[in-house]
C-alpha cells in the first residue's frame, strides 16, 4: 500500500512538472509574437532609455561594418571596442540574414532561451526539479525579463554567459584545471558582452570553493587557475584599450570614484525600492531571506545556491549604486538570483512557517498573474511607431538625390537596424558635434525632441538645418518625438 502511495505521489509530482514546463515554453515562444513592435511605454518601463538607442548603441559595430566598410568610427561613439562580443554575434546572424531587427531581436530571445534553460540546470545541480521548474516558470512569466528580452541589448547575452560560467564553476572538481580553465574564458566572454561582469566574479568563483572546500589546497589552486586566465585575458584588453583606445575608454567606461561614492547612500535606499521592478513580491521575499540567514538561519551560508544567488545580487547591486541610479534594464540581471532567494527562504518557510509561508506563496501567485497581464495587455496591442518612423525616415533619405545619405543623430544606429540598413552615424562619441559634420559630411540629421532647429543651429556648424519631417512615436503620452533634419551648405 505504502508503494502505491509513493507511486501516485511521484506520478503527480511528475505530470506538474510536465505542465509547469510545457508553461515555460509556451512563455517563452511568445517572446517572438510581435518581434517588431514598440517597447511598452506604461509602467516603470518608460524610464528606460534603452528604446531609443542602445539596441543601435550595441549593434553598432555591425551595423557600420556591414554599412560603412569599418566597424571603428574614429571621433565616434564606439562601445563594441569595449563590448565586442554582442556586435560579434548580431554581425555573425546579419552575415546570413542581411540587416534586420527582427535576427537580432530573436537572437537576444534565443539567448534568454538558453538562460532559462541553464538557470534551471544550475537549480537542479543543488535542489530537486520541482523547485528548478518553479523557478523556470517564474523567469519565464517575469514581465521586466519579458520585455528586456525582446531588445536587442547586451543584458540577454550577458546573463546566458553568466549562467553557463556559473553552471560550469558547480562541475569543477579537484585536478580538472583545465575546466577551471575554461570557466576562466566563458567569464572573459561574459565581461566582453558587459563589462560589469567583475562585479559578478565571487558568485562565479564560489561554487569551485563549495565543491572542493574539503579539500582546500585543491580549492585554491583551482580558484588561483580560473581568477589567473581572468586577469591574464582582461589584463591583455586592458592594455589594448589604454594604448589603442585611450579617448574612447575615457568616454564610455570612464568614472568618477569620488563623485560617485559621495551619493552612494541615497542610491542604496533607492535601489531597495527599485529592485521590486524584479518583481514586487519575490524581491521583498528574497530580501527577506538575505536578511534571515544573516540573523537566524545562519545554515543558508553553507548553501551554494544561496550563497552564489545572494553574491550574484550583492555584486550587481553593488555596480548599480557604485555607478549610478540604475535604469529598469540593469535590474533585469537580477531576476534570476531574485527568484533562487525567494524560492530557498519559501523553501524553509514551508519547512517551519507553514502559514507565512502559504500567505507569501498567495502573495506570490498574485504577483504571478500581474506579470501575465502585463504581458497580455502589450502583445494584444502592439505598436508599430517606431519601425514606422525609421521606414519613413529611410524612405526619404533614400528617394532624395540631392545629399549625401549619412545619417548622424543621437539614436540613428537605431533607425538604420529598424529600417533593415542605412548608413549612420551617433553624435556621441570623442568629437563634438559640429566637428564630426565637418569631417563625415553627412547630409541628415536626426535629434529626439525638445531640441529645436534654433538649439542646433547655435551649434558652430558650417551648415544648415532645415527641419524635413516629424514623427511622433511610443506611447501617445510620452510625448516622443523624432525630427529629421536636412543638412545643407549655408548661403
Amino acid at each position: 500500500m505504502m508503494s502505491v502511495s509513493i507511486w501516485v505521489a511521484d506520478n503527480v509530482r511528475y505530470k506538474t512538472r510536465l505542465l509547469l514546463l510545457t508553461l515555460v515554453i509556451a512563455l517563452l515562444g511568445l517572446r517572438l509574437w510581435h518581434i517588431q513592435s514598440d517597447f511598452p511605454g506604461y509602467h516603470f518601463y518608460s524610464q528606460d532609455g534603452a528604446k531609443f538607442t542602445d539596441e543601435g548603441f550595441y549593434t553598432g559595430a555591425a551595423l557600420h561594418h556591414l554599412l560603412l566598410g569599418h566597424a571603428y568610427i574614429p571621433g565616434g561613439w564606439n562601445p563594441g571596442v569595449f563590448m565586442p562580443v554582442w556586435p560579434l554575434m548580431v554581425g555573425a546572424i546579419f552575415h546570413f540574414t542581411g540587416i534586420s531587427v527582427v535576427a537580432a531581436r530573436s537572437l537576444a530571445v534565443m539567448c534568454t532561451w538558453i538562460s532559462v534553460l541553464l538557470a534551471y540546470a544550475v537549480a537542479r545541480q543543488y535542489r530537486s526539479h520541482m523547485f528548478a521548474s518553479i523557478a523556470a516558470l517564474l523567469l519565464a512569466a517575469n514581465a521586466l525579463g519579458f520585455f528586456f528580452a525582446r531588445l536587442a541589448i547586451l543584458e540577454p547575452a550577458f546573463v546566458m554567459f553568466l549562467l553557463l560560467t556559473i553552471y560550469l564553476a558547480g562541475k569543477v572538481k579537484p585536478g580538472n584545471y583545465a575546466l577551471a580553465i575554461f570557466v576562466g574564458i566563458i567569464f572573459t566572454i561574459a565581461t566582453l558582452t558587459k563589462t560589469t561582469g567583475p562585479f559578478v566574479l565571487p558568485a562565479i568563483l564560489y561554487p569551485i570553493w563549495a565543491r572542493n572546500r574539503e579539500q582546500r589546497s585543491a580549492a585554491w589552486k583551482l580558484l588561483a587557475v580560473t581568477v589567473g586566465v581572468v586577469f591574464l585575458f582582461l589584463g591583455y584588453a586592458k592594455f589594448v584599450w589604454s594604448h589603442y583606445y585611450l579617448t574612447d575608454s575615457q568616454i564610455i567606461l570612464a568614472m568618477n570614484p569620488l563623485a560617485q561614492i559621495e551619493h552612494s547612500l541615497p542610491r542604496l535606499l533607492r535601489f531597495f525600492f527599485r529592485g521590486t521592478w524584479v518583481d514586487p513580491v519575490l524581491f521583498p521575499i528574497a530580501l527577506l531571506g538575505s536578511i534571515a540567514a544573516t540573523f537566524r538561519l545562519r545554515f543558508l551560508w553553507s548553501d551554494t545556491l544561496f550563497v552564489t544567488a545572494f553574491l550574484w545580487e550583492a555584486g550587481y547591486a553593488a555596480f548599480i549604486v557604485f555607478h549610478y541610479d540604475g535604469p529598469p534594464r540593469y535590474f533585469s540581471v537580477l531576476i534570476i538570483p531574485t527568484i533562487w532567494l525567494a524560492l530557498i527562504f519559501m523553501e524553509w518557510l514551508w519547512q517551519e512557517r507553514r502559514p507565512v509561508a502559504l500567505l507569501l506563496t498567495t502573495c506570490v501567485a498574485i504577483s504571478f498573474v500581474w506579470n501575465l497581464a502585463y504581458v497580455a495587455d502589450y502583445l494584444a496591442h502592439p505598436r508599430y511607431t517606431l519601425l514606422d518612423a525609421s521606414m519613413e525616415i529611410k524612405q526619404a533619405i533614400e528617394t532624395d538625390t540631392t545629399s549625401n545619405k549619412l545619417l548622424i543623430g543621437r539614436g540613428a544606429d537605431e533607425i538604420s537596424l529598424l529600417s533593415g540598413g542605412l548608413p549612420t552615424m551617433d553624435s556621441d562619441g570623442a568629437m563634438p558635434l559640429a566637428e564630426k559634420i565637418s569631417v563625415y559630411h553627412p547630409g541628415w540629421l536626426m535629434r529626439w525632441m525638445p531640441d529645436t532647429p534654433q538649439r542646433l543651429i547655435s551649434v558652430k556648424m558650417k551648415t544648415r538645418v532645415v527641419e524635413q519631417a516629424r514623427f511622433h512615436v511610443f506611447n501617445p503620452t510620452e510625448h516622443a518625438t523624432v525630427v529629421l533634419y536636412k543638412l545643407l551648405p549655408k548661403k
